[in-house]
């Protein structure tokens, strides 16, 4: 079927007591709905959408068939409105039949792996009607407009009042995603108009293969991280990105899920991975959680392609009192991903926003000047890391590095506040060698910032360092005399004033360093 024979943009599929307002003759929740994707839909595309859905006096048999064949065979899109009554009518299920009955538009009209369903989730399904609702759209993710209220915990659907700032929250992640997907199955590449937040960050927007932006894998993750997960989504598909999976992964059969797994990692360039506190669901078949099978297939899937990136995303504060894991299977899972990143992944415990960045630059990294040949790009960069408190104390350092020809660039770390962030990662991408001062600052400040050494080729870094160590020095205590690593060659003591020989092995393996002086 050619696209002009689809004469409507949406059909919102429905049961009509659903449009019943509580309050008597106020406009009802499908009619508000309605009326508010043709308002927004209009202001994100520039022109008026066609939607569809039958009125109250349609009734008669015969005009159910009309309906039907008028309406949901020639429309690009489909919106039901999934409810208790929605899944136990035969008017929707009818509706719904006739729709994936239909011939759908042509494969080259859009993307073959976003569905032309947006099942909209008004009224939460109890446990008895859940296995009514039509196979068709069982898997599909949705727009849930309801959430559990945190003093009740009952599920409770969002008011279409203005108010109510979860359901217009919702309501515009349904209509971006609606705006994509009839650009993408209405307009060809060269004429489609300006994306969903183009205008506010034209900058941004990724390059695209014959129409087709990179696509990513957004691992499904636990109910409690639903929200954070969100924002990545909204985020991406915001910048053109495609997102997968489009769909609930299946939990029948662990050879279903890791299938559907293995599918969409397959498709894509980059995966994330969102684990916080709770070990998550598992298939019918397997002690392990869905969380955990698709950062072990990503895994394999890097090993086997190095092009492939993914990114681990864990909640700051984890581990901690306010973040406290019960679960033992999940203890273990953290602790294995915390020891095991390995080449093409990183893993990061920093905010939303943060995230959010991070996967842009993977998809879009900066292209590479070429190197400046003067005698200072020449020089080697020790970076020298220690607490603000300790500056005097690592001042004849400075000088003693300085006067080897070396370029010492200092991080005085007061608390890796956000917006330093950035500079941290690039002197752990960039610098040559690195020097932690053990100070002021106790053993686990340490060990944050040896882990940070090892999480710098997750930042980029593709030379190993030339030389790292940790320089123990006052004031004394048992601590210091106790500490022991394996995760840099040198291990330096000198409690009293600085002695030049501490630093000759170091300082000589730097120089001795490809390209140095």
């Amino acid at each position: 079927m050619s696209l002009t024979s689809f004469t409507n943009d949406i059909f919102i599929s429905y049961a009509h007591i659903d449009d019943l307002s509580p309050f008597g003759g106020e406009k009802g929740w499908i009619d508000l709905l309605h009326e508010r994707l043709s308002v927004l839909l209009a202001q994100a595309l520039g022109y008026e959408v066609k939607i569809w859905r039958d009125g109250h006096d349609l009734r008669g048999n015969d005009e159910l068939q009309g309906a039907i064949g008028d309406g949901v065979t020639r429309s690009l899109l489909l919106v039901p409105v999934i409810s208790p009554r929605y899944v136990q009518s035969d008017w929707c299920t009818r509706e719904m039949e006739a729709f994936h009955a239909s011939e759908p538009p042509p494969a080259s009209a859009g993307p073959g792996y976003r569905s032309r369903v947006f099942k909209v989730v008004k009224t939460p399904l109890l446990e008895h009607l859940k296995k009514l609702e039509p196979s068709h759209i069982r898997n599909l993710i949705g727009y849930q407009f309801y959430a559990e209220d945190e003093s009740t915990g009952l599920l409770c659907e969002f008011s279409p009042d203005p108010t109510d700032k979860q359901y217009w929250k919702m309501l515009n992640r349904l209509v971006a995603d609606i705006t994509r997907a009839l650009i993408d199955l209405k307009h060809s590449p060269n004429d489609r108009p300006p994306d969903v937040g183009e205008v506010a960050k034209p900058s941004i927007s990724p390059p695209c293969t014959h129409g087709v932006a990179k696509i990513v894998y957004l691992a499904e993750t636990t109910s409690d991280l639903t929200k954070e997960r969100e924002l990545v989504r909204d985020e991406l598909r915001q910048r053109g990105y495609g997102v997968l999976p489009e769909q609930k992964l299946p939990l029948e059969e662990m050879k279903q899920t890791e299938d559907a797994v293995r599918d969409g990692l397959s498709r894509s360039a980059l995966s994330v991975h969102i684990v916080g506190t709770r070990y998550g669901s598992t298939p019918e078949d397997n002690a392990r959680s869905v969380v955990r099978i698709q950062e072990e297939l990503a895994a394999e899937r890097g090993a086997a392609d190095p092009a492939f990136l993914r990114l681990l995303w864990m909640p700051p504060g984890l581990s901690t009192p306010a973040l406290e894991i019960t679960d033992q299977r999940q203890k273990s899972f953290i602790t294995e991903l915390q020891n095991r990143v390995t080449a093409g992944a990183e893993l990061l415990q920093t905010s939303v926003e943060d995230l959010k960045s991070r996967i842009v630059e993977k998809l879009n990294p900066p292209a590479k000047t070429p190197a400046r040949v003067d005698r200072h790009s020449k020089l080697k960069q020790v970076y020298l890391i220690c607490e603000n408190r300790d500056r005097s104390l690592v001042r004849p350092i400075k000088e003693y590095l300085f006067k080897q020809n070396l370029e010492v660039i200092t991080w005085l770390d007061e608390g890796m506040a956000d917006e330093l962030m950035n500079y941290h990662r690039k002197n752990l991408k960039e610098c040559d060698a690195a020097l932690i001062f053990f100070g002021s600052g106790d053993e686990p400040w340490v060990r944050k910032n040896l882990e940070d050494l090892e999480k710098a080729y997750g930042y980029g870094r593709e030379d190993d360092w030339s030389a790292s160590a940790v320089y123990v020095g006052s004031p004394p205590n048992e601590e210091k005399n106790d500490f022991l690593t394996h995760m840099v060659p040198y291990v330096i003591r000198n409690f009293s004033s600085f002695d030049p020989n501490d630093l000759r092995d170091f300082v000589s393996a730097v120089q001795a360093a490809e390209g140095g002086q």
